[in-house]
């Protein structure tokens, strides 16, 4: 009885453990904004809000805003990737 309990106990962990892992990886659904996008600002399908960096000799990245209140936009949520 004790061995099936503590073996129901460690498939209760490692269910618990497996879940939290497969939830906290980043799946970005949502795709880069077309070249010719001139704004400052980006949100996907998603609803990830992201902003236009540029240093020269470097393409242009995507930032994510973890809380784009100032635009009107919900914070960023964990299925966000950092950057686009």
């Amino acid at each position: 009885m004790k061995r099936i309990r503590m073996a129901l106990t460690l498939i209760a962990a490692l269910t618990l453990v497996l879940t939290t892992t497969a939830n906290a990886r980043p799946t970005h659904t949502g795709a880069k904004p077309p070249e010719n996008y001139e704004g400052q600002w980006y949100t996907t399908a998603t609803g990830c809000t992201y902003s236009r960096a540029k240093a020269p000799g470097y393409p242009t990245s995507w930032h994510l805003v973890l809380n784009p209140h100032h635009l009107g936009k919900p914070p960023a949520h964990r299925r966000c990737a950092s950057m686009l």
